[in-house]
């Protein structure tokens, strides 16, 4: 029998989209401060530690309970879109709108004006939650012959018309971090999907990944932790509470190697 199911959560221990997901639910329950402007871990606060066991509880008593697909530990990060294609699933929470965009770059037109890109539902006290504002930058390796020729072309490559017409020709994957640009532009509000992603994504609140407030999270999501949680709650048996305190144990170990000046 071919089950449908009804939530597309990356429960992976590799790939990016995994720890995507566990930073949105945290932040949606109320833990954006595990991390805070001045670099410093707020492992002991109450809050924080709550809404990290309910980031923990609610994906994996989904996948247990049926709602997730088996194989979903499993996945890399493309397979949650793969599975919204095949139909197997019928919501996925993704960073950018990839999913609509592969079938739109099919030609499959009716196919994506059946889909709806949703923002994330309200906080229970009502309030806009805040989205986690992934980025990519450029990178000019070590060593390279040609830096300022580099440099030149990311100057290029930034000025905000020559960003928008990249964008776009991507069919709109990735949006710009100029709000300026999608405000003067209507093709970026022209299409639902688009329109969608850009007010959860841009125009509306929005947090930095927690590795640019202190490096150590990005180790912290290079080793998996959070997801490393999940399967210990899923294939090992613990409690959501008992694999937060291994994975605050964890993180702190690893904040460790990352010491803040004090100032």
């Amino acid at each position: 029998m071919r089950n449908i199911y009804g939530i597309g959560f990356q429960m992976n221990t590799t790939g990016n989209d995994s720890n995507a997901l566990f930073d949105y639910l945290l932040i949606a329950y109320g833990g954006k401060d595990i991390v805070t402007k001045d670099g410093r871990l707020h492992a002991d606060d109450p809050q924080v530690r709550e809404a990290a066991i309910k980031a923990l509880t609610y994906p994996t008593t989904a996948y247990k309970d049926g709602y997730v697909p088996p194989g979903a530990i499993n996945w890399n990060d493309a397979d949650d879109n793969n599975a919204f294609h095949a139909k197997q699933i019928v919501m996925d929470l993704d960073g950018t709108i990839s999913t609509e965009v592969a079938v739109l770059s099919q030609g499959k037109q009716e196919s994506y004006d059946d889909i709806v890109t949703m923002g994330l539902a309200l906080s229970n006290d009502g309030k806009p939650v805040p989205s986690e504002a992934l980025h990519t930058g450029g990178i000019i390796p070590q060593g390279a012959k040609s830096i300022e020729v580099a440099k030149d072309f990311l100057k290029f490559l930034v000025q905000p018309k020559v960003l928008n017409e990249y964008l776009k020709a991507g069919l709109g994957r990735n949006i710009p971090c100029m709000p300026a640009i999608v405000k003067g532009d209507p093709w970026w509000s022209a299409d639902p999907h688009r329109a969608a992603y850009v007010q959860q994504g841009l125009l509306g609140p929005t947090l930095p990944n927690f590795w640019v407030f202190n490096p150590a999270y990005a180790s912290v999501e290079n080793t998996h932790v959070w997801p490393t949680a999940w399967a210990d709650v899923i294939s090992g048996g613990l409690a959501p509470q008992a694999a937060a305190e291994r994975a605050f144990k964890r993180v702190e170990e690893i904040f460790a190697k990352y010491p803040i000046a004090q100032g």
